[in-house]
């Protein structure tokens, strides 16, 4: 049988399974003055909380640091994904630390204006 639990206790324990889990991380992401705690960290981007206090998403955008404790571990160019049930989810768009060329990108070819001396 499934009991149904009031509006409030429901609430409750979410604010405190939030809680929990951003106790359980190290990660930051920094932008500008703000810093917030990362709950989740993939290959392509990360979740943190929104406010809970100030009752509205952090909208980063740019380049952010991601921190592992005091460690800076990656400078990202991020970009707002999406925001449901008290998170918000970003997306990597570009990788400062990374000195691959896009697979895209095709290299100029420089030709010589000018004849070479003769000798």
């Amino acid at each position: 049988m499934e009991s149904i639990l009031p509006g409030d206790v429901l609430s409750a324990i979410e604010r405190h399974r939030r809680k929990s889990r951003r106790a359980a991380t190290r990660h930051l992401v920094i932008a500008g003055e703000r810093q917030h705690r990362i709950l989740e960290l993939t290959n392509t981007g990360f979740v943190i909380a929104a406010d809970e206090d100030e009752g509205d998403v952090p909208h980063l955008r740019g380049f952010v640091e991601i921190m592992l404790g005091d460690e800076r571990i990656a400078r990202r160019l991020v970009v707002f994904a999406w925001a449901r049930d008290g998170l918000v989810g970003y997306e990597f768009k570009h990788d400062a630390s990374s000195r691959e060329t896009p697979a895209d990108y095709v290299a100029p070819v420089h030709t010589s204006l000018l004849d070479a001396p003769d000798d």
